[in-house]
């Protein structure tokens, strides 16, 4: 007996597979479907207790360099309703002694959206305490597949832009407001900022940053607190309070839309200057 499907069978597996990828679901992560409200139900909603410092930490000896956080066995994502998932948030966020800490609580948030969909946890790369930081929104497929942060087309443009005012990524911190990528790279909601946007901020204030570059409407949402579109946040200079730090901001369209579209970048480029001339104040 042949095993092949019927033509119209195939049609109709091949249409569904489209339909999986337009939604999101671009890769299987279980053999089996896998019900995480019913794991929900079942689960406790309370967050786990953070660990202790490590003894290196108490003795005040230095940190190695920052490091997206290693995969290890963790409890399962908790669907939560949004409020509390945001309140979750601020107070996970609010006790992270430094970004080491910062990082290993993100990676462990119970109520973080995108946590069990995504390969990697990708926190950030370049220098912690740098002058210079930038924000994107989450890492794309080519971070996803080869699992190391701003790497692909959008940090080559990334990389000329920050060469083009004398700095690289040993002289800036460059970080993602979501540590992994979303199904197919869709846009983050605002439930979804909600949840990441207290560890974002408390991202900066850790890092201590003077000047930050904002790409897309997730970072600028998020850093600016306010709802609106980027074409009237370009072009100006805003003051960022992240708890007691403070910093200036430039927003940029996304890496993306600049790769699409070559004319945006003189914008880009304008506002890259007037970063740079605060850098040299």
């Amino acid at each position: 007996m042949s095993l092949a499907h019927p033509p119209e069978t195939r049609e109709a597996l091949l249409a569904l597979l489209d339909w999986y990828v337009e939604s999101g679901a671009d890769f299987a992560l279980d053999d089996a479907p896998h019900d995480r409200y019913a794991d929900s139900a079942r689960a406790p909603t309370a967050v786990s207790e953070p660990p202790p410092p490590s003894r290196a930490v108490e003795r005040g000896e230095p940190r190695a360099p920052l490091t997206p956080a290693p995969r290890r066995a963790r409890p399962e994502t908790l669907i939560a309703p949004p409020d509390e998932a945001a309140r979750a948030a601020e107070t996970t966020a609010a006790a992270a002694r430094d970004l080491d800490d910062l990082a290993a609580r993100l990676a462990d948030f119970p109520h973080a959206p995108f946590r069990d969909m995504a390969r990697h946890f990708l926190f950030g790369a370049g220098a912690p305490g740098a002058r210079l930081m930038v924000f994107d929104a989450a890492p794309g497929a080519t971070e996803e597949s080869g699992g190391a942060a701003f790497s692909g087309e959008r940090a080559k443009l990334l990389d000329n832009m920050l060469a083009a005012i004398g700095l690289d990524r040993g002289s800036a911190r460059l970080a993602y407001v979501s540590p992994w990528r979303p199904p197919g790279d869709k846009a983050l909601t605002p439930q979804e900022m909600g949840v990441f946007a207290p560890f974002a901020r408390r991202h900066v204030e850790l890092a201590r940053p003077e000047v930050l570059l904002l790409f897309g409407e997730t970072p600028a949402r998020i850093m600016l607190e306010t709802g609106e579109p980027l074409a009237k946040l370009r072009g100006k200079c805003f003051d960022v309070h992240c708890a007691d730090h403070a910093a200036r901001a430039f927003v940029f369209s996304s890496l993306d839309a600049m790769l699409k579209s070559a004319g945006l970048k003189p914008a880009a480029w304008r506002d890259l200057r007037a970063a740079a001339a605060l850098l040299r104040s």
